[in-house]
Protein backbone atom coordinates (compact mmCIF):
# COMPACT_ATOMS: atom_id res chain seq x y z
CA UNK A 1 0.00 0.00 0.00
CA UNK A 2 1.31 3.25 -0.81
CA UNK A 3 1.71 6.14 1.91
CA UNK A 4 -1.41 7.69 1.17
CA UNK A 5 -3.45 4.37 1.25
CA UNK A 6 -1.89 4.03 5.02
CA UNK A 7 -3.08 7.35 6.07
CA UNK A 8 -6.55 8.03 7.74
CA UNK A 9 -9.42 9.51 5.58
CA UNK A 10 -10.69 12.78 6.48
CA UNK A 11 -14.04 12.33 4.22
CA UNK A 12 -15.96 15.38 5.95
CA UNK A 13 -12.80 17.85 5.39
CA UNK A 14 -13.71 21.13 4.21
CA UNK A 15 -17.19 20.91 5.72
CA UNK A 16 -17.50 23.58 8.86
CA UNK A 17 -19.86 22.81 11.61
CA UNK A 18 -21.93 25.52 13.80
CA UNK A 19 -22.47 23.31 16.89
CA UNK A 20 -25.00 24.27 19.38
CA UNK A 21 -25.28 20.84 21.43
CA UNK A 22 -24.53 20.03 24.97
CA UNK A 23 -24.61 17.24 26.97
CA UNK A 24 -24.82 13.85 24.93
CA UNK A 25 -26.08 13.01 22.01
CA UNK A 26 -25.74 15.69 20.27
CA UNK A 27 -21.86 16.45 21.55
CA UNK A 28 -21.60 12.86 19.78
CA UNK A 29 -23.14 13.72 16.65
CA UNK A 30 -20.61 16.67 16.51
CA UNK A 31 -17.87 14.46 17.37
CA UNK A 32 -18.61 11.43 15.24
CA UNK A 33 -18.55 14.82 12.29
CA UNK A 34 -15.18 15.99 13.77
CA UNK A 35 -13.57 12.35 13.68
CA UNK A 36 -13.90 12.35 10.09
CA UNK A 37 -12.69 15.62 9.09
CA UNK A 38 -14.95 18.25 9.55
CA UNK A 39 -13.91 21.47 11.44
CA UNK A 40 -16.56 21.72 14.53
CA UNK A 41 -16.90 24.75 15.88
CA UNK A 42 -18.71 24.42 19.40
CA UNK A 43 -20.57 27.50 20.51
CA UNK A 44 -20.68 27.52 24.52
CA UNK A 45 -22.04 30.09 26.83
CA UNK A 46 -20.07 32.28 29.77
CA UNK A 47 -19.81 29.59 31.78
CA UNK A 48 -19.77 26.49 29.44
CA UNK A 49 -21.47 23.53 28.49
CA UNK A 50 -23.09 22.39 31.32
CA UNK A 51 -21.66 18.48 30.72
CA UNK A 52 -18.45 20.12 31.04
CA UNK A 53 -18.92 20.33 35.14
CA UNK A 54 -21.58 17.03 35.62
CA UNK A 55 -21.34 14.37 37.80
CA UNK A 56 -19.11 13.20 40.32
CA UNK A 57 -15.69 12.19 37.65
CA UNK A 58 -13.68 14.45 36.68
CA UNK A 59 -10.26 15.03 35.40
CA UNK A 60 -8.35 18.53 35.81
CA UNK A 61 -11.95 20.03 36.57
CA UNK A 62 -13.55 18.36 33.59
CA UNK A 63 -16.48 15.84 33.65
CA UNK A 64 -15.82 13.02 31.72
CA UNK A 65 -18.83 12.72 29.80
CA UNK A 66 -17.13 16.00 28.45
CA UNK A 67 -13.90 14.66 27.73
CA UNK A 68 -15.15 12.00 26.32
CA UNK A 69 -17.62 13.69 23.63
CA UNK A 70 -15.82 16.61 22.62
CA UNK A 71 -12.60 15.80 20.92
CA UNK A 72 -11.43 17.38 17.14
CA UNK A 73 -13.86 20.66 18.08
CA UNK A 74 -12.65 24.00 18.63
CA UNK A 75 -14.83 25.96 21.68
CA UNK A 76 -16.29 29.61 20.94
CA UNK A 77 -17.46 31.47 23.76
CA UNK A 78 -20.55 33.70 23.02
CA UNK A 79 -23.54 35.15 25.02
CA UNK A 80 -26.09 34.39 22.55
CA UNK A 81 -29.02 36.41 24.49
CA UNK A 82 -26.88 39.54 23.87
CA UNK A 83 -27.13 41.40 20.03
CA UNK A 84 -23.52 41.22 20.12
CA UNK A 85 -23.59 37.46 20.64
CA UNK A 86 -25.94 36.82 18.03
CA UNK A 87 -24.48 39.12 15.68
CA UNK A 88 -21.42 36.92 15.79
CA UNK A 89 -22.44 33.65 15.63
CA UNK A 90 -24.25 34.78 12.23
CA UNK A 91 -21.35 35.66 10.94
CA UNK A 92 -20.13 32.26 11.93
CA UNK A 93 -23.45 30.34 10.40
CA UNK A 94 -22.48 32.76 6.95
CA UNK A 95 -19.01 30.80 6.15
CA UNK A 96 -20.49 27.30 7.79
CA UNK A 97 -21.60 24.51 6.15
CA UNK A 98 -24.10 22.36 8.83
CA UNK A 99 -25.91 24.16 12.07
CA UNK A 100 -26.76 21.48 14.91
CA UNK A 101 -28.67 22.09 17.64
CA UNK A 102 -30.15 19.77 20.53
CA UNK A 103 -32.14 22.15 22.30
CA UNK A 104 -35.80 21.44 23.16
CA UNK A 105 -38.36 22.36 19.87
CA UNK A 106 -38.40 26.23 20.07
CA UNK A 107 -35.80 27.59 21.92
CA UNK A 108 -34.14 28.55 18.77
CA UNK A 109 -36.60 29.77 16.80
CA UNK A 110 -36.20 32.34 20.63
CA UNK A 111 -33.18 33.17 19.72
CA UNK A 112 -33.90 33.97 16.09
CA UNK A 113 -31.68 30.74 15.23
CA UNK A 114 -33.90 28.67 13.52
CA UNK A 115 -33.70 27.10 10.46
CA UNK A 116 -36.25 29.44 8.67
CA UNK A 117 -34.42 32.32 9.81
CA UNK A 118 -31.00 30.81 9.20
CA UNK A 119 -31.69 30.64 5.48
CA UNK A 120 -31.43 34.51 5.26
CA UNK A 121 -28.06 34.49 6.55
CA UNK A 122 -27.36 31.06 4.54
CA UNK A 123 -29.61 29.76 2.18
CA UNK A 124 -27.29 26.74 1.14
CA UNK A 125 -27.38 25.44 5.08
CA UNK A 126 -27.47 22.36 6.65
CA UNK A 127 -29.34 21.91 9.73
CA UNK A 128 -29.84 19.21 12.30
CA UNK A 129 -31.99 19.50 14.80
CA UNK A 130 -31.75 16.47 17.30
CA UNK A 131 -34.66 16.65 20.17
CA UNK A 132 -35.97 13.89 22.68
CA UNK A 133 -39.64 13.91 20.72
CA UNK A 134 -39.01 15.07 17.48
CA UNK A 135 -40.33 19.19 16.37
CA UNK A 136 -43.80 17.69 16.49
CA UNK A 137 -46.63 16.28 18.50
CA UNK A 138 -47.54 15.61 21.85
CA UNK A 139 -44.60 15.31 23.23
CA UNK A 140 -42.60 18.10 21.82
CA UNK A 141 -42.27 20.36 25.03
CA UNK A 142 -41.61 17.41 27.06
CA UNK A 143 -38.06 17.08 28.82
CA UNK A 144 -36.23 13.96 28.14
CA UNK A 145 -32.79 12.22 28.80
CA UNK A 146 -31.41 9.01 28.08
CA UNK A 147 -33.22 6.78 30.82
CA UNK A 148 -37.01 8.51 29.85
CA UNK A 149 -36.33 7.16 26.53
CA UNK A 150 -34.97 3.82 27.10
CA UNK A 151 -37.97 4.18 29.30
CA UNK A 152 -40.90 5.21 26.73
CA UNK A 153 -39.70 3.46 24.04
CA UNK A 154 -39.58 -0.03 25.36
CA UNK A 155 -36.38 -0.81 25.71
CA UNK A 156 -36.82 -1.32 29.93
CA UNK A 157 -39.77 -3.11 29.39
CA UNK A 158 -37.64 -6.62 27.47
CA UNK A 159 -34.62 -5.53 29.79
CA UNK A 160 -34.25 -7.11 33.39
CA UNK A 161 -34.84 -10.91 34.91
CA UNK A 162 -38.19 -12.37 34.68
CA UNK A 163 -39.35 -12.05 37.93
CA UNK A 164 -37.95 -8.47 38.66
CA UNK A 165 -38.51 -4.86 37.73
CA UNK A 166 -37.41 -3.46 34.31
CA UNK A 167 -34.07 -1.52 34.39
CA UNK A 168 -32.27 0.03 31.49
CA UNK A 169 -29.02 -0.59 29.67
CA UNK A 170 -25.72 -0.31 31.21
CA UNK A 171 -24.52 2.32 28.82
CA UNK A 172 -26.83 5.45 27.64
CA UNK A 173 -27.87 3.96 24.14
CA UNK A 174 -30.65 6.45 23.39
CA UNK A 175 -27.44 9.18 23.92
CA UNK A 176 -25.02 7.48 21.64
CA UNK A 177 -27.62 5.80 18.72
CA UNK A 178 -29.35 9.06 18.33
CA UNK A 179 -25.92 10.74 17.93
CA UNK A 180 -24.85 7.77 15.87
CA UNK A 181 -28.17 8.44 13.52
CA UNK A 182 -27.85 12.43 13.76
CA UNK A 183 -24.13 12.13 12.21
CA UNK A 184 -25.53 10.13 9.53
CA UNK A 185 -28.71 12.04 8.50
CA UNK A 186 -26.12 14.98 8.63
CA UNK A 187 -24.14 13.29 6.26
CA UNK A 188 -26.89 12.29 4.10
CA UNK A 189 -28.14 15.78 4.04
CA UNK A 190 -24.92 17.18 2.92
CA UNK A 191 -24.75 14.33 -0.46
CA UNK A 192 -28.20 16.02 -1.38
CA UNK A 193 -27.32 19.42 -1.14
CA UNK A 194 -24.08 18.74 -2.71
CA UNK A 195 -26.74 17.18 -5.19
CA UNK A 196 -29.18 19.83 -5.60
CA UNK A 197 -27.64 22.82 -3.84
CA UNK A 198 -30.72 22.85 -1.94
CA UNK A 199 -30.67 23.55 1.89
CA UNK A 200 -32.02 20.21 4.05
CA UNK A 201 -33.39 20.35 7.38
CA UNK A 202 -32.74 16.98 9.45
CA UNK A 203 -34.81 16.37 12.23
CA UNK A 204 -33.95 13.69 14.82
CA UNK A 205 -36.16 12.08 17.31
CA UNK A 206 -34.74 10.54 20.34
CA UNK A 207 -37.60 8.24 20.44
CA UNK A 208 -37.17 7.23 17.02
CA UNK A 209 -33.92 6.08 17.31
CA UNK A 210 -34.87 4.30 20.41
CA UNK A 211 -37.21 2.79 18.51
CA UNK A 212 -35.18 2.03 15.39
CA UNK A 213 -32.85 -0.41 17.51
CA UNK A 214 -36.04 -2.02 18.38
CA UNK A 215 -36.85 -3.15 15.38
CA UNK A 216 -36.37 -6.40 15.50
CA UNK A 217 -38.14 -6.83 18.64
CA UNK A 218 -41.50 -4.58 17.42
CA UNK A 219 -41.37 -6.91 14.38
CA UNK A 220 -41.72 -10.09 16.54
CA UNK A 221 -45.10 -8.00 18.20
CA UNK A 222 -46.35 -7.28 14.38
CA UNK A 223 -46.34 -11.06 13.98
CA UNK A 224 -47.36 -12.45 17.39
CA UNK A 225 -49.66 -9.49 19.03
CA UNK A 226 -48.01 -10.59 22.29
CA UNK A 227 -46.12 -8.40 24.07
CA UNK A 228 -42.59 -9.58 24.68
CA UNK A 229 -41.79 -10.55 28.61
CA UNK A 230 -38.18 -9.80 30.29
CA UNK A 231 -36.01 -12.43 30.04
CA UNK A 232 -32.57 -11.64 31.60
CA UNK A 233 -29.98 -12.62 29.04
CA UNK A 234 -32.14 -15.31 27.01
CA UNK A 235 -33.49 -14.56 23.08
CA UNK A 236 -36.70 -14.38 22.58
CA UNK A 237 -36.64 -17.34 19.42
CA UNK A 238 -33.04 -18.63 20.31
CA UNK A 239 -32.02 -21.36 22.68
CA UNK A 240 -29.66 -21.87 23.79
CA UNK A 241 -28.60 -17.91 24.48
CA UNK A 242 -28.19 -16.82 28.16
CA UNK A 243 -25.59 -16.14 30.12
CA UNK A 244 -23.51 -19.65 32.11
CA UNK A 245 -21.33 -19.84 35.18
CA UNK A 246 -18.09 -21.79 34.28
CA UNK A 247 -16.39 -23.01 37.86
CA UNK A 248 -13.99 -19.46 37.85
CA UNK A 249 -16.58 -16.95 36.11
CA UNK A 250 -19.61 -16.03 33.61
CA UNK A 251 -19.71 -16.29 29.60
CA UNK A 252 -22.24 -15.87 27.02
CA UNK A 253 -23.43 -18.53 24.28
CA UNK A 254 -25.65 -17.69 21.53
CA UNK A 255 -26.58 -20.67 19.75
CA UNK A 256 -29.14 -18.82 16.84
CA UNK A 257 -29.02 -22.02 14.71
CA UNK A 258 -29.69 -25.78 15.05
CA UNK A 259 -26.03 -26.44 13.51
CA UNK A 260 -24.72 -24.73 16.11
CA UNK A 261 -26.83 -26.67 18.72
CA UNK A 262 -25.37 -30.05 16.89
CA UNK A 263 -21.84 -28.67 17.00
CA UNK A 264 -21.74 -27.72 20.29
CA UNK A 265 -23.27 -31.01 21.77
CA UNK A 266 -20.83 -32.68 19.77
CA UNK A 267 -18.02 -30.68 20.91
CA UNK A 268 -18.83 -30.50 24.80
CA UNK A 269 -19.12 -34.25 24.28
CA UNK A 270 -23.15 -34.91 24.90
CA UNK A 271 -24.29 -35.56 21.59
CA UNK A 272 -26.74 -37.77 22.56
CA UNK A 273 -28.42 -34.19 23.47
CA UNK A 274 -28.71 -33.49 19.78
CA UNK A 275 -30.69 -36.92 19.35
CA UNK A 276 -33.30 -35.61 21.88
CA UNK A 277 -36.93 -34.41 20.45
CA UNK A 278 -37.01 -31.92 22.63
CA UNK A 279 -34.45 -30.18 21.95
CA UNK A 280 -33.48 -30.86 18.24
CA UNK A 281 -35.10 -27.85 16.58
CA UNK A 282 -34.78 -24.32 17.71
CA UNK A 283 -38.51 -24.13 18.25
CA UNK A 284 -38.25 -27.17 20.50
CA UNK A 285 -35.45 -25.75 22.60
CA UNK A 286 -37.23 -22.22 23.13
CA UNK A 287 -39.86 -24.31 24.43
CA UNK A 288 -37.91 -26.27 26.53
CA UNK A 289 -35.37 -23.36 27.56
CA UNK A 290 -35.03 -24.35 31.15
CA UNK A 291 -34.71 -27.66 30.31
CA UNK A 292 -31.95 -26.92 28.30
CA UNK A 293 -30.23 -24.21 31.15
CA UNK A 294 -30.27 -26.35 33.88
CA UNK A 295 -28.58 -29.04 31.45
CA UNK A 296 -25.55 -26.83 30.48
CA UNK A 297 -25.28 -24.97 33.84
CA UNK A 298 -24.94 -28.24 36.00
CA UNK A 299 -22.27 -29.34 32.38
CA UNK A 300 -20.18 -25.62 32.74
CA UNK A 301 -19.99 -25.68 36.79
CA UNK A 302 -17.47 -28.53 36.35
CA UNK A 303 -14.59 -26.68 34.67
CA UNK A 304 -12.58 -23.38 34.32
CA UNK A 305 -14.66 -20.92 31.76
CA UNK A 306 -11.37 -20.93 29.69
CA UNK A 307 -12.10 -24.60 29.46
CA UNK A 308 -15.45 -24.53 27.69
CA UNK A 309 -14.38 -21.30 25.93
CA UNK A 310 -12.12 -23.40 23.94
CA UNK A 311 -14.11 -26.22 22.97
CA UNK A 312 -16.88 -23.68 22.17
CA UNK A 313 -14.91 -22.26 19.72
CA UNK A 314 -13.57 -25.19 18.52
CA UNK A 315 -16.85 -26.52 17.71
CA UNK A 316 -17.78 -22.69 16.04
CA UNK A 317 -20.28 -21.58 18.36
CA UNK A 318 -20.88 -18.04 19.27
CA UNK A 319 -19.48 -17.48 22.66
CA UNK A 320 -17.58 -14.96 24.88
CA UNK A 321 -16.35 -14.18 28.28
CA UNK A 322 -18.71 -11.40 30.67
CA UNK A 323 -15.88 -8.91 31.18
CA UNK A 324 -15.30 -6.42 33.50
CA UNK A 325 -14.62 -3.01 31.61
CA UNK A 326 -11.55 -3.14 32.98
CA UNK A 327 -10.63 -6.93 31.30
CA UNK A 328 -11.77 -5.07 28.39
CA UNK A 329 -9.12 -2.30 28.28
CA UNK A 330 -6.62 -5.23 28.78
CA UNK A 331 -7.90 -7.47 25.68
CA UNK A 332 -5.28 -8.33 23.32
CA UNK A 333 -7.93 -7.72 20.29
CA UNK A 334 -7.97 -3.49 21.47
CA UNK A 335 -4.56 -3.47 20.94
CA UNK A 336 -4.49 -4.68 17.19
CA UNK A 337 -8.01 -3.20 16.68
CA UNK A 338 -6.73 0.42 18.16
CA UNK A 339 -9.39 0.23 19.96
CA UNK A 340 -8.25 3.15 22.78
CA UNK A 341 -6.44 6.04 21.75
CA UNK A 342 -5.19 9.00 23.50
CA UNK A 343 -5.40 12.63 23.77
CA UNK A 344 -4.09 15.62 25.19
CA UNK A 345 -6.45 17.48 27.65
CA UNK A 346 -6.11 21.39 27.19
CA UNK A 347 -3.79 20.92 31.12
CA UNK A 348 -1.40 19.25 28.46
CA UNK A 349 -2.35 15.99 30.98
CA UNK A 350 -2.36 13.03 28.25
CA UNK A 351 -5.67 10.26 28.94
CA UNK A 352 -7.26 7.15 27.39
CA UNK A 353 -10.08 7.51 25.36
CA UNK A 354 -12.03 5.25 22.59
CA UNK A 355 -11.09 5.99 19.39
CA UNK A 356 -13.98 6.41 16.39
CA UNK A 357 -15.33 2.66 15.23
CA UNK A 358 -15.20 3.09 11.32
CA UNK A 359 -11.74 2.56 10.13
CA UNK A 360 -11.15 4.40 6.36
CA UNK A 361 -7.61 3.22 5.40
CA UNK A 362 -6.48 2.82 8.83
CA UNK A 363 -7.77 4.85 12.44
CA UNK A 364 -9.21 8.36 12.45
CA UNK A 365 -6.58 10.75 13.66
CA UNK A 366 -7.49 12.83 16.78
CA UNK A 367 -6.40 15.60 16.06
CA UNK A 368 -6.57 18.24 19.12
CA UNK A 369 -8.53 17.06 22.76
CA UNK A 370 -11.58 18.76 24.46
CA UNK A 371 -11.05 22.52 23.47
CA UNK A 372 -10.88 24.72 26.83
CA UNK A 373 -13.77 27.03 27.25
CA UNK A 374 -13.33 29.83 24.61
CA UNK A 375 -9.85 28.79 23.40
CA UNK A 376 -10.67 29.74 19.63
CA UNK A 377 -13.25 32.66 20.25
CA UNK A 378 -10.92 35.58 19.16
CA UNK A 379 -9.52 33.47 16.32
CA UNK A 380 -12.51 32.22 14.58
CA UNK A 381 -14.19 35.63 15.49
CA UNK A 382 -11.90 37.56 13.94
CA UNK A 383 -11.81 35.26 10.36
CA UNK A 384 -15.47 35.56 10.64
CA UNK A 385 -15.14 39.38 10.86
CA UNK A 386 -13.58 39.44 7.36
CA UNK A 387 -15.45 41.27 4.71
CA UNK A 388 -15.00 37.99 2.44
CA UNK A 389 -16.62 35.61 4.60
CA UNK A 390 -20.14 34.50 2.59
CA UNK A 391 -22.21 31.56 2.32
CA UNK A 392 -20.23 28.71 0.93
CA UNK A 393 -21.33 26.00 -0.79
CA UNK A 394 -20.81 22.39 -0.32
CA UNK A 395 -18.69 21.21 -3.45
Amino acid sequence: MSGAEHEAARPLAGVRVIDFTHHAAGPMCTMLLADYGAEVIKIEPPEGEAFRTSGTVRVDGEHVGFIALNRNKKSVVLDLKSRAGRDAVLRLIAGAHVVVENFRPGAMARLGLDYDSLLNVNPSLVYCALSAFGSRGVYRDKQGLDVVLQAMSGLMSITGEPDRGPLPAGAPVADVSSGVFGALGIVLAILENRRTGRPQKVDIAMLDCMISLLNLRFQQVFATGEALPRLGAAHPQASPWDVYHAADGAFVIAATRDEYWRTMCAGLGKPQWALDPRFATIKARVAHRAEVNAMLAALFRQEPRAHWLQLLDRAQVPNGPVNTLAEVMTDEQLRHNGTIATMALASGRVVPTIAAPIRINGRQAIRRGPPALGADTARELAQAGDAGVRPRALE
